[in-house]
């Protein structure tokens, strides 16, 4: 479904309005965050994912969480060494 929509001026930015229907359908709402792309001379918006990075993830860890000590792998099964 493709609908035509006004590029308006937001402060030093440019702005669009979504549509409620493309919303509902991405299933996003006001304040949800969004990802934005460009593909092919397209602007791709998309629901952002609750995915992190690597890096974010190390960036908001904070040292807590884990198992901790050590892990029960079970009796030797070769010749590992103890």
């Amino acid at each position: 479904m493709a609908k035509k929509v006004i590029v308006s001026k937001w402060g030093n930015a440019q702005g669009i309005r979504l549509p409620e229907a493309f919303c509902r359908q991405l299933g996003i709402a006001v304040g949800d965050e969004v990802s934005l792309s460009i593909t092919r001379d397209k602007l791709i918006v998309a629901k952002a994912s609750d995915q992190y990075t690597l890096q974010a993830r190390k960036k908001a860890w904070d040292g807590r969480g884990g198992a901790g000590g050590e892990y029960d792998w079970g009796p030797p099964a070769g010749k590992e060494l103890w």
